[in-house]
């Protein structure tokens, strides 16, 4: 071996070992906010939500795709963020999902509405040109020049879980459900 490939070998490694990134000063908490910034937790406020007790916007069964809804207690809650008007569920470093607005085919008594319900999937679906935004503290939801004002309704299915549905009108609270707002308390979201 010759020196100048010792050298160049040295070199090789050298710059191997620089472009290993370092998180020397950050801490464990830095992670999450470093790989999706604004990602927080979506409170549930509403009529029959005790105070002390946190509601926070969750998988119906953790770990599965499938229906929103609202978890007492959930810790950790699941964190959530907006990009480019689609809201995301962060399940981890790999992992990232869409929430989706679909179409039900089930009318919500006595409103005489369809409601939309909301489902986390790998993939877009549903009604996919509508845009998600925070009002100040408050999650809302547009469809075509519409909104829900921010309201949601937690309501009981035929399975016995509780779903997450919107309407983009204001309609009264539907049979078996529960009117909540969801809002973000954290900052820069």
């Amino acid at each position: 071996m010759t020196v100048s490939s010792s050298l160049y070998i040295l070199f090789l490694w050298f710059s191997l070992v620089r472009s290993v990134p370092l998180w020397e000063s950050a801490t464990g908490q830095v992670s999450i906010n470093s790989l999706v910034p604004f990602a927080t937790y979506v409170e549930a406020k509403g009529a029959g939500y005790v105070e002390a007790k946190t509601s926070h916007l969750a998988l119906q069964t953790p770990g599965h795709f499938g229906n929103l809804t609202v978890s007492p207690n959930s810790y950790p809650p699941p964190m959530f963020y907006i990009r480019n008007n689609q809201l995301f569920l962060y399940a981890n470093e790999t992992s990232i999902f869409n929430v989706n607005v679909v179409n039900t085919t089930t009318m919500a008594p006595p409103t005489g509405e369809f409601p939309l319900q909301l489902v986390v999937d790998r993939k877009r679906k549903g009604v996919t040109n509508g845009a998600w935004r925070w009002m100040g503290t408050m999650l809302d939801y547009e469809f075509e020049g519409r909104n829900n004002g921010g309201v949601y309704y937690h309501c009981s299915s035929e399975g016995g879980g509780r779903n997450l549905v919107l309407f983009l009108k204001g309609v009264p609270t539907p049979d078996n459900c529960s009117l909540v707002t969801l809002h973000s308390f954290m900052p820069n979201t």
